[in-house]
């Protein structure tokens, strides 16, 4: 609970931390000064509570305070929770609010400072509190508990219960203050949304049905699964109910995406609408936001830090960008905030809290370590909306959110840069480190008997406590040291080395949390050529998503591959009984692709190598019949690099093959080449790459493309064990963990041809697998009229030269173009 506003019985509930709120600023360190050391603080705090528990008779802890009071005609309810309490010999009541500091650092600034003020205010509401509803002589005590050392020092607060009556009706007011102004402000906004209209001249086929559905899930407080192709125009059929829903209702709109490339098509829907009603911001990553040097957080290294409260407070940042414009662009916020030498980043954080629409990528709200913090709290997401882009993506992203690992490398390389590094805490870094690899080796040689290459690990978060604590207590140091003028440097390897550890322990908690490890979670251990590793496996993501798309007041997921639907709506953790699933079919005619299965080519990893050089053929047919670019796409590099071998030459046919790791310059070195109107070229990439999901092949820039087996995952032991798991939950095990991630991938790849009426194309699977069970059920049913073994031809080269004859002639029906905004390829 931070705070419930009743206008109508007039009543106000409100908790210390929204009674705080606004009242400082910090950044970099300083802001996230908590997160840092959050187990440290929490282990201090129970064992502080403990030890008293043991030598106070009758000592109690964690318990609740409520209380109300009248502020003019409202009734106000406070409800926090005291640390701990109990009666001294005269028998009043004493209550405690513990607090963790860094001695050494702390206590010299802590007399008359603002964060003391804060301390005492917050213990003098539960004096009140106590004094009010028990009717008791109360007394407080600060106890302030070194994170370095343990130690205790305790500070008494008395207070004045008129006074603090009196402090909590004046905060009460302000609050309700600016309540009345919003409110004002939403029911203006209210007003707007029915004059925003849909911003292209006319809807699309299937547009129409989108926007209604998405607008009752709005409405109704539901979920909402579309499986649309691409092109249909998902982005402004979802976009234009799902702001009005949010305008009318007082919510805001998270609009989350998988990669960037997709937020642009959002903005410029955004600007479509052409209206003051709202206001939106795209949020952009922490290290292009920085205008420092080198991302260093601190107000000491950094001028943009540097009393960044007192800056913000005289320059009215925040209100001149909120009046300037209605969509905040990231640039244009990050040059006015270097304008005023105040940090672009935590300006966009700030505006967060303030705009109507938020678009980011899927971090800033399923991430636990860089969510925004509007969308940690369940009872902020309920007044919200979630709009998920290109769902199929969250799945793996949520896995990936929970499978941290630890390895002997990655700790290799980690003590290669603590050892150049000049930091006074690097030999107890050093130590530490020595024993975390040192966990690392004996925990993973335990579970593999000789020869044995991954095995499951029993690993609890208990073993790994006191080395957290004194990573932690390390870390402390180390941050006080630099506050104090050390040495900062960029990817510190001290923060590092805290920040790994951290996050392992962390997710072991959630998948040991009772010394039992959860069926969604593997611990496992792995050995190969560069040494061992410790991993945690999260085979399920939805006991940790679902929570977060349950908590939103509606969710609309949408992508051109959600078959099943059962499967995303169940590993995404949505309620069953809140979610309901819209599917479209393409709106553009079929005539204008030509979609054929090679069902002689047997990709099966057994017959590769014999295969490769018909597979040479079946792509330079391709490319010998298309007149524009071609796109080939294969299930790994290797089979990529063995065909790629026994390609003919081209003789007016450009061949590119971006790295494996290929950086953002390289890959708009490679758009560039397919859009300059030099000789056609011949792209090839691996399923499940950027070239294959996370491109725009706009206009001209693709004629074919050519989806090399069914891109399943490789086997190795962290999918079997997926494997295993999807078999028990659901008796789908081969299907989920394999078949389902594969054709997911082929359905986006041949997406990438055909986005609009005008574009025609040939899409080519090549494996015979495509018309065998269980892959054909994850065709598209918009692909053939009766049975998949339409599609099947033998000779790609002379079907696909007969189709773009046909595009040369112009005997391939076009009808009439309405405008869309271009969207990403789902």
């Amino acid at each position: 609970m931070a705070v419930r506003v009743d206008l109508v019985k007039r009543t106000v509930s409100i908790s210390p931390a929204a009674l705080l709120g606004g009242s400082f600023r910090r950044i970099g360190l300083d802001r996230a000064g908590g997160n840092e050391r959050v187990f440290l603080g929490q282990a201090i705090h129970r064992r502080v509570l403990g030890d008293f528990a043991q030598t106070l008779p009758g000592y109690r802890s964690e318990e609740r305070v409520v209380f109300s009071f009248p502020v003019d005609d409202f009734t106000v309810t406070f409800e926090g929770r005291l640390d701990g309490r109990f009666e001294d010999a005269r028998s009043r009541v004493i209550v405690d609010e513990v607090k963790s500091l860094h001695f050494a650092e702390d206590l010299p600034k802590l007399a008359g400072s603002p964060r003391l003020s804060r301390y005492e205010l917050q213990l003098r509401w539960y004096l009140y509190g106590i004094h009010v509803s028990e009717g008791r002589d109360v007394e407080g005590r600060l106890v302030f508990a070194d994170i370095e050392t343990g130690a205790l020092r305790t500070q008494a607060v008395s207070f004045d219960p008129g006074a603090v009556l009196a402090d909590l009706v004046q905060r009460v007011r302000a609050f309700l203050d600016v309540h009345f102004e919003y409110q004002a402000l939403a029911e203006a906004k209210a007003a707007e949304a029915d004059y925003l209209e849909f911003p292209f001249p006319a809807y699309r086929p299937g547009q129409r049905e989108m926007s209604a559905a998405v607008s009752r899930a709005a409405e109704d407080g539901e979920h909402l699964l579309v499986e649309a192709p691409t092109g249909i125009g998902k982005t402004a059929a979802a976009l234009l109910p799902l702001l009005q829903a949010a305008l009318k209702q007082g919510k805001r709109l998270y609009i989350l995406t998988a990669k960037t490339t997709q937020q642009e098509n959002y903005r410029r829907a955004l600007a479509a609408l052409s209206s003051q009603a709202f206001r939106s911001l795209r949020l952009r990553a922490k290290q292009r936001m920085c205008a420092n040097d080198v991302v260093l957080c601190h107000e000491d290294h950094c001028r943009f830090a540097k009393d960044y409260g007192g800056k913000m407070e005289a320059s009215g940042l925040l209100d001149r960008l909120l009046l300037a414009k209605s969509y905040l662009d990231p640039t244009e916020i990050f040059e006015e905030a270097r304008r005023e030498e105040v940090c672009p980043f935590e300006v966009s954080l700030e505006l967060a809290e303030r705009v109507d629409v938020i678009i980011g990528d899927y971090n800033y709200v399923f991430d636990p370590i860089v969510s925004l913090s509007g969308a940690r709290d369940p009872e902020s997401l309920s007044d919200s909306f979630l709009l998920v882009d290109e769902a199929h993506n969250l799945v793996d992203r949520g896995r990936g959110y929970y499978s941290p690992e630890l390895s002997e490398e990655g700790l290799a390389a980690l003590d290669r840069e603590l050892g150049i590094s000049a930091a006074r805490a690097v030999p107890d870094a050093a130590k530490a480190l020595l024993r975390l690899r040192e966990l690392v080796v004996t925990a993973a040689s335990a579970a593999l008997e000789p020869g044995e290459s991954a095995g499951l690990v029993d690993l609890r978060p208990a073993d790994l406590d006191d080395l957290r604590l004194d990573l932690e207590s390390i870390l402390i140091r180390h941050l006080a040291d630099m506050r104090q003028g050390g040495d900062r440097v960029p990817d510190d390897p001290i923060l590092e080395l805290d920040f790994t550890f951290a996050r392992f322990h962390d997710v072991l908690a959630l998948a040991v949390p009772d010394g039992r490890c959860l069926d969604a979670f593997d611990v496992l251990a792995t050995r190969t050529e560069r040494g061992l590793r410790l991993a945690i496996l999260c085979k399920d993501p939805s006991g940790l998503l679902g929570p977060i798309l349950n908590a939103a007041s509606a969710t609309v997921a949408m992508s051109a591959t959600l078959t099943p639907p059962e499967f995303y709506r169940d590993l995404l953790g949505l309620e069953v009984a809140r979610t309901s699933l819209l599917r479209l079919p393409s709106p553009f005619p079929r005539e204008n692709r030509r979609i054929v299965i090679a069902h002689e080519v047997d990709t099966t990893y057994s017959a590769r190598a014999a295969g490769t050089p018909g597979m040479a053929r079946l792509v330079a047919d391709l490319a010998n019949a298309c007149p524009g670019n071609v796109l080939a796409l294969f299930p790994s590099y290797r089979f990529l690099d063995d065909v790629r071998a026994q390609l003919p030459g081209f003789a007016t046919r450009r061949v590119l093959r971006p790295t494996d790791r290929s950086s953002e310059l390289e890959r708009d070195s490679v758009l560039e080449a397919l859009s300059d109107g030099g000789p056609p070229v011949l792209l090839l990439a691996v399923s499940g790459g950027a070239f294959a999901e996370g491109v725009d092949y706009a206009g001209e820039m693709l004629h074919a493309v050519v989806v090399v087996s069914p891109a399943l995952p490789a086997v190795r032991f962290e999918q079997e064990r997926m494997k295993e798991y999807f078999q028990d939950r659901f008796e789908k095990g081969f299907e989920y963990a394999y078949v389902i991630p594969g054709m997911t991938r082929v359905v986006q790849s041949a997406g990438r041809v055909i986005r609009s009426e005008t574009d025609v194309g040939v899409i080519v699977l090549a494996c015979k697998r495509f018309l065998k069970s269980p892959y054909r059920r994850y065709l598209p049913a918009d692909w053939f009229d009766e049975r998949p073994e339409e599609l099947a031809e033998r000779d790609i080269g002379s079907v696909s030269r007969a189709f773009f004859d046909r595009v040369a002639r112009r005997e391939l029906p076009v009808g009439p173009l309405v405008p869309l905004l271009p969207e990403s390829r789902s």
